[in-house]
């Protein structure tokens, strides 16, 4: 499989955060909701896992839904990863399973200052 061309971006801004400790180490569960080329409305959650507090990477996994103008609902999930960019801030790296039958890559950035998670969407075929 290859990655396609960019096919669009996306611009949220959190909501709520909750932190917990996992098995393996700690998660952070983020909820995020904006806007998305495609998907008009998108509501989510993102959730971080890292190892140990203060991880610079880790795991991610994401499930939301897409709120189409014409009524149309569309559902995606995905997993991937994250790395430190920066001063509060982190490169996110996603492959989206959406319920239309399509796949695509996400790659984003979110940062505390603003709390925004925004990026591109890449065909995957």
């Amino acid at each position: 499989m290859a990655v396609g061309k960019a096919v669009g971006e996306f611009s949220m801004k959190s909501t709520s955060v909750t932190a917990l400790m996992s098995a393996g180490g700690v998660a952070s569960q983020i909820n995020l909701e904006g806007t998305a080329t495609n998907f008009g409305t998108v509501i989510g959650t993102m959730t971080f896992m890292a190892d140990a507090p203060g991880a610079k990477t880790g795991r991610t996994t994401w499930l939301g839904a897409g709120y189409l103008e014409n009524g149309e609902i569309l559902r995606g999930s995905g997993e991937g990863f994250f790395t430190d960019a920066g001063k509060h801030k982190w490169r996110v790296r996603s492959i989206l399973r959406i319920s239309n039958g399509s796949v695509l890559l996400a790659d984003g950035e979110l940062s505390l200052k603003g709390r925004t998670y925004k990026g591109t969407l890449h065909d995957w075929s």
